[in-house]
């Protein structure tokens, strides 16, 4: 009985429980809404000169995918299609957390990339973009100061 009585209290210090009453309502479209990217993520990295941009698109065809890129930038928009079928799929769910519609990204560099050289691969639901850095030429000219007099 009298366990009974401290069961909510005990209740309120279960890790799992916090969790679950905290983030009860909150869906992954409030996400995307309140922390834009939250659909793919994304590592970026810098090797032999060049910056790598890694981004997790699970389920996603890469025809649905648009990447653009700039010499300061690229910008990744890919949208994850439904599987469900007009007039409803007849499952009843318990939970649902897969999410579909549109992703957007925007991906600064640290340093200035040459789009010209953007390359892309899809493999296994992660896009590789690989981009080269631009070349910062470290030439100079001593330039001779002549006086008029």
């Amino acid at each position: 009985m009298a366990r009974e009585r401290f069961y909510p209290m005990m209740r309120m210090f279960d890790p799992e429980d916090m969790f679950d009453s905290l983030t009860r309502g909150i869906t992954a479209p409030f996400f995307e809404e309140h922390f834009p990217g939250f659909g793919a993520k994304t590592d970026l990295y810098r090797k032999d000169g060049k910056i790598f941009a890694e981004a997790e698109l699970p389920g996603i065809d890469p025809n649905d995918v648009e990447l653009h890129v700039y010499s300061d930038r690229l910008t990744l928009s890919a949208e994850k299609k439904s599987e469900t079928k007009e007039g409803g799929d007849g499952k009843s769910y318990f939970r649902s957390e897969r999410r579909y519609g549109k992703i957007e990204r925007v991906i600064s560099f640290p340093v200035e990339a040459d789009p010209e050289s953007a390359k892309a691969a899809f493999k296994n639901g992660v896009l590789t973009v690989e981009v080269a850095e631009k070349s910062q030429d470290k030439a100079h000219k001593k330039v001779a100061i002549t006086s008029e007099a």
